[in-house]
């Protein structure tokens, strides 16, 4: 039955992505980085909404600067509000999938692609709810990136988007945190953080003041990952 189920929501999801791809031109297209000719480079934060993402919005607007958020469909509908929040202040609001699953695994199972599309789906729906955005940026969980992913990121409407520094996870001081990401900054640079999961990711919010002091230095602006990358806005919903 489970089984069933997981088809049926794929077979809904599909059917959605199919209408939205053709709304989003670099549907399939994957990127890591931004144009190193360019004084920009792209804060972003994965797992979210969590539970400094408030503090990194007043963060965020007191420094008047945008970020990409990729949402999970889990933290969307836990903290839906805060979702809201992130689109109103006019931050880019992508899709993380919705359970964060372990892809390594899963991308060796012939099931594969109804599962990715089912994750789609079902976090789509949520940060749709949440935020009023429908989502077309998706970052894989793990940063995996396999030819039928994109495959299937095309099929669906998604650009795929990896990053150029992130290590907010490893087990490090804090002083050594704050210095490798000060060391990633330069143009096009797409700087990985996280805003949620299951860790409090407060010591991230000082790291993020000092990469926009760093950035400040160096003549750099942080942006949305649709402008640093120049993807064109979707469409009206069809």
């Amino acid at each position: 039955m489970k089984k069933k189920i997981m088809l049926s929501l794929a077979a809904l999801a599909l059917a959605a992505g199919t209408c939205q791809a053709a709304g989003n031109p670099y549907a399939g297209k994957f990127f890591a980085s931004g144009d190193p000719k360019k004084a920009e480079f792209a804060l972003t934060f994965d797992d979210g909404p969590g539970f400094i993402t408030g503090d990194l919005l007043i963060l965020l607007e007191k420094r008047g600067v945008k970020a990409t958020f990729f949402m999970l469909g889990a933290s969307a509908r836990a903290r839906p509000g805060l979702a809201g929040q992130v689109r109103e202040a006019g931050h880019l609001v992508a899709n993380h999938t919705d359970s964060h699953k372990n892809w390594f695994e899963i991308g060796e199972k012939a099931d594969r692609e109804a599962v990715l599309a089912a994750e789609l789906g079902k976090a789509a729906a949520s940060i749709e709810k949440a935020s009023g955005v429908r989502t077309t940026v998706l970052r894989m969980p793990n940063g995996y990136d396999r030819p039928w992913v994109r495959e299937a990121a095309r099929r669906l409407g998604y650009t795929l988007v990896n990053w150029t520094y992130g290590s907010d996870w490893l087990k490090q001081s804090d002083g050594k945190l704050a210095a490798e990401y000060l060391k990633a900054v330069r143009p096009g640079a797409i700087l990985l953080l996280h805003d949620g999961g299951g860790k409090n990711r407060a010591r991230n919010l000082p790291v993020v003041e000092a990469v926009l002091d760093e950035a400040a230095k160096k003549g750099l602006k942080a942006v949305r990952l649709d402008d640093l990358l120049g993807l064109r806005p979707p469409g009206p919903k069809p």
